[in-house]
């Protein structure tokens, strides 16, 4: 049996235990004991991991009807620190993915999202970016500066893809609106095919530490 601790962004501290005959990956939540994850011998920590991940929305649901059982206890409290190895890991694997990503949106919506100007004449890079900075920010997610440089939390690489891709999306559109307009919110909404909402609540989910 071997066990590694890992930090999670929403759920705390998580155990992993690698063990012998165990077959597939198994999710344990306890109100006392906390969350412990199971995996076989050969599976990798980061697949494991990205299970956590892509199972998330059910973990909180979880945990979630165990709180009103047990009188709103918490399970368990997300006070997460993080290493300075463990920081910069994040930080490396931060600037691999999201100035990709950046890139890959601003192209996108350029092609797909038409905007014009004052004179209904079309804008030719309404979503171009100046300059991308990735910071350890536990302010928040994202923000678009009035240069037009986009700023992004590097803990993005941590919660669920659609997530990191919305804040992206999210800033991107600031390039055409400096503001929370009805205009901007309708912009978001429309590349997020109608999800805005949807999307908005499930990232508050996620808190910055």
């Amino acid at each position: 049996m071997i066990k590694k601790q890992i930090a999670h962004p929403v759920l705390g501290d998580i155990l992993y235990t690698k063990r012998i005959g165990c077959m597939r990956l198994r999710v344990l939540i306890s109100v006392q004991k906390g969350i412990r994850v199971s995996l076989p011998f050969y599976a990798s920590y980061s697949d494991a991991v990205e299970f956590v991940n892509s199972n998330l929305d059910k973990i909180l649901k979880i945990i979630e009807k165990q709180r009103k059982k047990n009188n709103g206890a918490k399970v368990p409290p997300p006070a997460i620190k993080y290493t300075p190895q463990e920081l910069k890991e994040i930080r490396k694997r931060a600037h691999e993915i999201l100035p990709q990503k950046v890139d890959y949106f601003s192209r996108k919506l350029t092609a797909e999202f038409p905007v014009k100007n004052g004179w209904g004449i079309r804008v030719k890079e309404p979503f171009r970016y100046e300059r991308l900075f990735i910071k350890n920010n536990r302010t928040n997610w994202g923000s678009c500066s009035g240069k037009n440089n986009i700023n992004l939390n590097m803990h993005l690489v941590n919660i669920p893809e659609e997530l990191c891709d919305f804040v992206i999306i999210h800033e991107l559109c600031h390039l055409v609106h400096h503001n929370h307009s009805p205009q901007f919110h309708q912009l978001v909404d429309s590349v997020c095919n109608g999800r805005e909402k949807e999307l908005s609540k499930r990232l508050k989910e996620y808190k910055l530490q």
